[in-house]
C-alpha cells in the first residue's frame, strides 16, 4: 500500500471553458445578504437566461444586462415579493472586484454543470435499486474549490432511500399530521432536500400565497392540482424554511426511521454502501460527461499533483501501564491492557456495579464475563444491586435508581431492548435514564440486547466502564510537541420556539494534555441573541490561571462563527498564550481513493489531500466495512500553525476513545458532540459543570 497511487474526486477546471464573466454587487438595507443574493440569482436566471450564480458576496453571470433592465426587474421584485426583496436597494456591476478562482469554480459547479444535470441523472438512474417499499437512489453533488489558487470542481455521489409513496399519500394514513415532523423530504421538481419542522395548514388556506411565491411551472402545476384539504408543511433546508404542499415532496427514509416504514435497516444499509471501486466507477462515468464538454481535466492524483498529497508524520504508538509502548492495533488493544495494565488506575480498585434491567432474560452470564474481565485489569468488581423495570414511565427509572443509590454504586449498568426509538423531540428511555444518572453525577453504561453475545461489545463496555470510573487505559507514547493543551469546543444551539431570534446555547469544552490524557470538561450555558458566542463566554472556557502562557490547539466542531476567532485571539494575547485554530467540518468533503495493481481500494488512515497550505481533506479513520469508502474530514487552520500539524493533532486524538476499540472518525476532542448537544440542550448535564470524568462515553 505504501506504493499505491492516491487520487481524489476533485478535478481541475479548464480555464478556457470559463466564459467572460461580470460580477454584480448586491446592496441591501437589512436582512441576510446570502439569503437575498441566493434567491435573487435564481430569479435573474429565470428572467434573463444563461447562468447567474451567487458566490463570494456577488452574483456572477455570463449574460450581463443593461443597467436599465436590471433596475426595472428589481422594481418588479419589490412589487411582487416585498417580504423577500423589500431590503434590496440595488444590483450593479462591480468592476473593482477581481473574480477569484473560488468564484470561478462556484460558477462552473453551480452554473455550467447544471446544464449537464439531465445527462448525469440519466447515468445515475441506471444505478438505482428497488428494495420493497423503498428505492435506493444515487445522487450527485458538484462543488467548487480553489486548489492552490486554481479553480477546481468536485463530483461526489451519495445514496439515499426514497419511500415508494409521496408525502401526501403517506400522510393520509396517519392519525395525526404532526407525526410528519422530523421526517426528511426531497422536492420532486428540484434538488432541494430538508427536514419537516412544522405543519402550516392546508392548501385551501395557502394556495394563492404559494402560487404567488413560486415561479417554477412544475411546482405551480402541483399546487393547482392539490385538493383543498391537502397538508402544507414547513421544511427547513439549510438555514431557510419553506412551505410546500405535501404532494410536491418525496420522503427520504433515514436509517433510524426504517422500522416506521416497514424497511429492514440492515438489508438497506448494506445496499447503501458503495465500495471504493464501484463508487469510483460512478464518478468516472459522470466525469466523462464533464470532460466531453471541455470543462475539466483529469482528477488530482499523487502523480500529476504530488504537492497536494503530502504525508503527515504520524506514528500511532500508545503508552500503557509500566511505561510500555506499543503500536496501536485495535485487535490487540485488550491484550495489551491485560498484559501491561492501565496507564493510570483510579485510587479505588473496587468497582461496585448497580444493574437496571428491562430485558425478559437472564443477564448473569454477561455480568460474570464482565466481572472476570475487569479482574484481569486489577479491579475487584461486584454487583451490589439489581432492579428490574418495565420502562413505561420516567418514574420507573427514578425509583429504580433511587433504590440502587442506597448501595453507593460506582457505575450503573442498564440492559435495554433493541427496539428503542431515539425520537428527536420526545424523551425516550435511553435519555430518561441518562438524564437521571448524569444529573446525579452517577456514571452509567447502556447495553442493548443484541450486543450481549458479541465479544467486541463486551470489550467496548469494559473500556467504557474503566474510563467512566476514573482510570486512564492508555495515552499517546509521544506527546504532541507543538502544544501544551488540545481543547475541543462545540457550541450547541437550539432556537427558542416563542422568542424569535433568541437562541439557547451551551458551550462545551473538553481539555486534554499534549499526551492525550483527559484533564476535564467545562460546560457553559449562555442564552444568546443571534448566532455568535460572546467573548466573555469563550474566555470562561480558557481561564488565565491555567492557559496563561500556554500553547493551545483548539479543535472546533464545524466553522467558527462571527467574531469567535477574534475574541479568542484577543484573549490569548491578553493572557500571553498562543491559540491555534483547527476547524473540523464533518460533512461535504469529497472522497479519496487508493489504486494499487489496477485495483481501487480504501486509502490508508492519514491520507491527506492539501487544498492549500491551510486547508485539506483528511482520512482520519477507516470505516468498519471494507466495502465502504471512508468519508474524509474537511479541516482548516491558520498559519503559522501548519495543516500538517492540524492533521497530526486530529489523527493522534482518534486513538484515545475509551468507549470503543475501533478508532472513531473524529478526534476525542469533538467526538460525540451531537450526543452531548442533544443531552445538554434538554437540560441533561452533570450537576457539576466542570469535571474530570467523561460522562458522554
Amino acid at each position: 500500500m505504501n506504493h499505491a497511487k492516491l487520487f481524489v474526486e476533485i478535478f481541475p477546471i479548464r480555464r478556457e471553458s470559463i466564459p467572460s464573466l461580470v460580477a454584480y454587487k448586491v446592496d441591501i438595507s437589512g436582512g441576510d445578504l446570502a439569503t437575498i443574493g441566493g434567491k435573487l440569482s435564481y430569479r435573474l436566471r429565470r428572467k434573463f437566461g444563461k447562468h447567474w450564480v451567487w458566490t463570494s458576496g456577488h452574483i456572477l453571470t455570463d449574460a450581463p444586462q443593461n443597467q436599465s433592465e436590471i433596475d426595472r426587474f428589481v422594481k418588479e421584485l419589490w412589487r411582487e415579493d416585498p417580504a423577500t426583496y423589500g431590503d434590496l436597494i440595488s444590483v450593479k456591476p462591480d468592476e473593482t472586484w477581481g473574480i477569484s478562482p473560488q468564484a470561478q469554480a462556484d460558477f462552473v459547479a453551480r452554473g455550467l454543470l447544471e446544464d449537464l444535470r439531465p445527462r448525469i441523472q440519466q447515468v445515475l438512474e441506471t444505478k438505482s435499486i428497488s428494495r420493497g417499499r423503498v428505492r435506493i437512489e444515487r445522487v450527485y453533488e458538484a462543488r467548487g474549490w480553489e486548489v492552490f489558487n486554481q479553480p477546481a470542481v468536485s463530483v461526489s455521489v451519495s445514496s439515499r432511500l426514497i419511500y415508494r409513496d409521496d408525502l401526501w399519500t403517506y400522510a393520509r394514513r396517519l392519525p395525526d399530521p404532526r407525526e410528519l415532523i422530523g421526517l426528511w423530504v426531497a422536492d420532486k421538481t428540484s434538488t432541494m432536500k430538508g427536514v419537516i419542522v412544522g405543519i402550516s395548514g392546508v392548501v385551501g388556506e395557502h394556495r394563492n400565497r404559494l402560487l404567488a411565491t413560486t415561479r417554477r411551472e412544475e411546482m405551480q402545476e402541483i399546487i393547482q392540482k392539490a385538493s383543498d384539504d391537502e397538508l402544507v408543511v414547513r421544511v427547513l433546508a439549510g438555514r431557510n424554511e419553506y412551505d410546500y404542499v405535501a404532494s410536491a415532496l418525496r420522503i427520504i427514509v433515514k436509517l433510524e426511521h426504517c422500522k416506521r416504514f416497514g424497511v429492514d435497516a440492515r438489508e438497506v444499509h448494506r445496499a447503501l454502501l458503495l465500495e471504493p471501486g464501484r463508487r469510483a466507477q460512478f464518478i468516472k462515468e459522470i466525469s466523462a460527461i464533464l470532460k466531453e464538454s471541455g470543462l475539466i481535466a483529469d482528477a488530482y492524483n499523487s502523480q500529476n499533483a504530488p504537492f497536494c498529497f503530502s504525508s503527515v508524520d504520524f506514528e500511532p504508538y500508545l503508552r500503557f501501564g509500566g511505561n510500555q509502548v506499543r503500536k496501536y492495533d485495535e485487535k490487540n488493544l485488550l491484550r495489551y491492557l491485560r498484559q501491561y495494565g492501565l496507564y493510570r488506575c483510579s485510587n479505588d480498585s473496587n468497582i461496585k456495579i448497580g444493574v437496571v434491567s428491562a430485558l425478559n432474560l437472564d443477564t448473569a452470564e454477561f455480568e460474570n464475563k464482565l466481572i472476570q474481565e475487569l479482574k484481569q485489569f486489577g479491579f475487584k468488581a461486584e454487583i451490589v444491586g439489581r432492579e428490574v423495570i418495565n420502562m413505561e414511565t420516567r418514574a420507573d427509572f427514578e425509583m429504580a435508581i433511587e433504590r440502587l443509590n442506597a448501595t453507593s454504586p460506582h457505575i450503573l449498568l442498564a440492559f435495554f431492548p433493541d427496539e428503542i426509538d431515539e425520537d428527536d423531540e420526545e424523551m425516550d428511555s435511553y435519555y430518561h435514564f441518562k438524564s437521571l444518572t448524569i444529573g446525579q453525577g452517577i456514571p452509567s453504561q447502556v447495553v442493548y440486547e443484541s450486543t450481549l453475545n458479541k465479544q467486541y461489545a463486551l470489550a467496548n463496555i469494559i473500556l467504557g466502564i474503566v474510563g467512566k470510573t476514573g482510570s486512564i487505559p492508555f495515552v499517546l507514547a509521544n506527546p504532541m510537541e507543538y502544544a501544551d493543551f488540545i481543547v475541543g469546543i462545540d457550541i450547541a444551539r437550539r432556537r427558542k420556539e416563542r422568542l424569535a431570534g433568541t437562541i439557547n446555547a451551551t458551550a462545551v469544552a473538553r481539555i486534554y494534555f499534549s499526551n492525550g490524557q483527559f484533564l476535564r470538561y467545562v460546560i457553559h450555558d449562555a442564552p444568546l441573541e443571534g448566532e455568535t458566542i460572546p467573548g466573555s463566554t469563550l474566555q470562561a472556557l480558557f481561564p488565565s490561571r491555567e492557559f496563561g502562557g500556554k500553547r493551545v490547539v483548539i479543535h472546533r466542531d464545524g466553522y467558527f462563527r462571527g467574531n469567535e476567532k477574534q475574541a479568542l485571539r484577543d484573549w490569548a494575547h491578553k493572557i500571553g498564550a498562543e491559540f491555534f485554530f483547527v476547524e473540523i467540518i464533518k460533512t461535504g468533503a469529497p472522497r479519496l481513493y487508493a489504486i494499487s495493481s489496477q485495483v481501487i481500494l480504501q486509502p490508508p488512515k492519514g491520507s491527506m489531500f492539501k487544498i492549500s497550505e491551510t486547508e485539506a481533506l483528511l482520512v482520519s479513520s477507516l470505516p468498519p466495512f471494507t466495502d465502504a469508502t471512508p468519508r474524509p474530514l474537511h479541516i482548516r487552520t491558520e498559519l503559522p500553525f501548519t495543516i500538517e500539524k492540524a492533521a497530526h493533532s486530529i489523527l493522534c486524538l482518534t486513538l484515545l476513545h475509551y468507549g470503543s476499540l475501533r478508532p472513531p472518525r473524529l478526534p476525542v476532542t469533538i467526538h460525540y458532540t451531537d450526543r452531548i448537544a442533544y443531552l445538554v440542550l434538554r437540560g441533561i448535564k452533570p450537576k457539576n459543570l466542570e469535571g474530570d470524568v467523561p460522562f458522554w462515553l
